[in-house]
């Protein structure tokens, strides 16, 4: 099974630090365009979730595979965290808490990633990527 890697890079993608803000079909406001096309950056990762979280060795093509790559991450996050609860109920309440806690941003202390990933250079692009990680997380939770 190959990795796969993003095929939602475009020239005209805004970059903080080195990840992508692309497009993301939502019905939260956030830095980042509304999607129009089938398949969004969100969709991307939960579809090729299997094939890439067994990969060691994943190599970045382009600055859509460092959001792949973020989004995988946090996939997998949820899914630690559903994978203790016993009821629907309880899953959504640990996905609002998980939601609304502090996920480590590229950069930051607690990061595992942070040698693949560069801090924002300014605070405007440190206020886009919080705000697009929040974007990101609700719609990850919507699935």
């Amino acid at each position: 099974m190959p990795a796969y890697h993003s095929t939602l890079m475009d020239p005209d993608n805004k970059l903080v630090g080195n990840m992508a803000l692309l497009p993301i079909r939502s019905q939260f406001k956030g830095p980042a365009p509304r999607e129009t096309k089938d398949m969004d950056i969100i969709d991307e990762a939960i579809y090729y979730f299997k094939a890439n979280v067994f990969f060691k060795n994943y190599e970045i093509k382009n600055e859509a595979d460092r959001t792949l790559i973020y989004i995988t991450l946090y996939i997998s996050e949820c899914l630690k965290k559903l994978q203790k609860c016993n009821s629907k109920g309880q899953g959504e309440k640990e996905m609002y808490t998980l939601g609304i806690t502090n996920f480590p941003m590229p950069g930051e202390p607690g990061f595992p990633l942070n040698a693949l990933y560069a801090r924002p250079s300014n605070k405007q692009e440190e206020g886009k990527q919080v705000m697009g990680r929040g974007k990101k997380r609700e719609n990850c939770k919507l699935f």
